[in-house]
This record gives C-alpha cells, sequence and structure tokens, in this order.
C-alpha cells in the first residue's frame, strides 16, 4: 500500500475536494502531502497547507523521489520530468477521455471540433497525458455549453472517480487499459491561435458559435478581435441559455 502520498495541483478547488475525498473513505490524512507550483499561489489553497515544489530544479525532484512513493498530479501547470516518473509512480487526473483529448484545456477542442469529452485516471509515462488508464469515464456534452460549463461537469466526474477508485490505487489493485491510439494531443500553441478573430474572415454560424462558447470561461478574457481604430484588443463572451 502507498502510504506516502503527494499531490501537486494548482487547481485549489479541486484540491480541497480530494481532501475532503480522503476524509470521507476516513484515509489517514496524515499520509498525504498538498503542493502547489511555482505559478501558483499558496495562499489561495484556503485552509490547506500547501508546499511549492519547482519541478525544473532537480533538487526537488530528488527530494520527492526520496520522500514519497506515490504522486498525483491534479490539474498541475507543470511537466513532470523523466526522472520524477521514472523514479516514483506517478499517476495524472486529466480532465480529459484518453487518448482522444490529451494535453491542454480539452474541452475547448472537444467543443470545437465535435469530440467526446470526459475524464481519466492514469498513470505518467515519459509523454503528455499518455500513459496506462486506470478508469475513464465519459461526459455528456450539450450544444449550450460553454467551456466554463462542461468543465465544471467534468470536475464533478473526475471527483466521483476518486471515491470510487482512490482506494484501489492506494492499494495497488488495479488494472491498466492501454490507450487504443496516440489520440489527439493539443497543446498550449494550439489554443492560442483559437484566441484572435479575424474580422475579416468568412466564418460558417455554427462554426464561430462554436468556437466563441469553447473559449467563454467566466471572467476569462480569451477570444478577442482588434478595433480597426484603435488597435485594442476587444474581448469577446457569449451566453447561451436553454429555453425551459
Amino acid at each position: 500500500m502507498y502510504t506516502k502520498v503527494l499531490i501537486i495541483s494548482d487547481n485549489a478547488s479541486l484540491c480541497n475536494k480530494f481532501k475532503q475525498v480522503v476524509k470521507d473513505l476516513s484515509l489517514d490524512t496524515q499520509g498525504f502531502t498538498f503542493a502547489t507550483s511555482p505559478y501558483s499561489n499558496s495562499n489561495d489553497f484556503g485552509g490547506i497547507k500547501v508546499l511549492t515544489y519547482d519541478l525544473k530544479i532537480e533538487s526537488n525532484v530528488n527530494y520527492i523521489i526520496s520522500n514519497y512513493d506515490l504522486v498525483f498530479s491534479i490539474h498541475c501547470k507543470q511537466i513532470f520530468p523523466k526522472p520524477l516518473v521514472k523514479g516514483v509512480k506517478c499517476i495524472n487526473i486529466h480532465p480529459g477521455y484518453n487518448p482522444i483529448n490529451r494535453g491542454w484545456y480539452p474541452q475547448v477542442f472537444s467543443i470545437i471540433n465535435d469530440l467526446p469529452i470526459g475524464a481519466t485516471i492514469h498513470e505518467i509515462d515519459e509523454q503528455l497525458d499518455h500513459g496506462g488508464v486506470i478508469v475513464r469515464e465519459l461526459v455528456e456534452k450539450f450544444s449550450y455549453d460553454t467551456s466554463e460549463t462542461l468543465y465544471n461537469r467534468i470536475l464533478e466526474k473526475e471527483v466521483d472517480l476518486l471515491y470510487r477508485y482512490l482506494p484501489s490505487i492506494l492499494n495497488k489493485k488495479y488494472d491498466l487499459i492501454s490507450p487504443e491510439d496516440e489520440g489527439n494531443l493539443y497543446l498550449k500553441k494550439d489554443f492560442n491561435k483559437l484566441l484572435e478573430i479575424d474580422l475579416q474572415e468568412e466564418y460558417k454560424a455554427g462554426d464561430l458559435i462554436n468556437r466563441l462558447r469553447a473559449l467563454t470561461h467566466g471572467a476569462y478574457k480569451n477570444a478577442y478581435f482588434i478595433d480597426k481604430e484603435t488597435g485594442d484588443k476587444i474581448y469577446i463572451g457569449i451566453q447561451l441559455n436553454k429555453e425551459n
């Protein structure tokens, strides 16, 4: 059984939910340590005490390997380096259905490319969102979803999977599913290419609506066009309401 577990995350809300899962399952909370990356502020994690690990620093990686026997990546913005995934068991909670939705912002590309979406818990190897799958389940996607509403439903599925599979993972009693193929890998640069809406380009109505709802995520400033008079970026969001 894994007894020294490190959870690295840049999502404070999900960390709190993970902690609640541990409590509800009556697991030994002393065996779990939470950490974040240099990209996040530890003060944002509320009542959870979190450490900060920069995985680009070799001494941090060596310390983790020496002091933990299991590491979870939960929406962590850092790539786990090869020595880490080779030195200790590493598991990822991924907001996409592998291998269909590997990489950055799976819900965005699911909406734009009309792909299935879900949540996956998988072992980490040297490639991004690529290792053997412990469990994966689909999440229903609607025509009126934005990035935010779909993402929130994926988070609910991730927490559900944790409740059902965390004990098996800790006790090393799970089977692996080999991904059927390499699937689709989306990087941050692919997302960035979507942000500017060219006012001179012709779009099909459905394609434009899908792009705008895929880039609408609460207060985040994503989609924009350039004001031809001032050169300013004008940010765009979209609101969709299903008829009752």
